[in-house]
């Protein structure tokens, strides 16, 4: 038996939510030119946007009291955001009795 879930999901990762510092590679003083490299942003955090079929997915109870309150909620790597609520297909596998190799 074949069994077919599949949920079509848009996941997209943004890692410019936070700055956490900014490291500075020249020093009071020193001469730069246009165009120079001065320093960059480290990312002090980051999130992710999941955006799921529509009535696909029963999302858990905590995120959507959170949500309701306009919380903010930390999401690791592992933890479950919901549950598909698509049907799970089932399909019979061909017989191998009923198979035969032509020439």
């Amino acid at each position: 038996m074949i069994r077919d879930s599949r949920l079509l999901v848009a996941f997209v990762a943004i890692g410019a939510t936070m700055v956490g510092s900014i490291t500075f590679l020249k020093n009071t003083g020193d001469f730069v030119k246009k165009g120079d490299e001065f320093g960059y942003f480290s990312f002090g955090g980051s999130t992710v946007i999941c955006v799921f079929e529509k009535d696909a997915i029963q999302i858990d109870k905590d995120l959507l009291q959170n949500s309701a309150r306009a919380l903010e909620t930390l999401v690791s790597v592992g933890m479950r955001m919901g549950v598909s609520k698509k049907e799970i297909l089932q399909t019979e596998l061909p017989s191998l009795e009923a198979c035969v190799i032509a020439a």
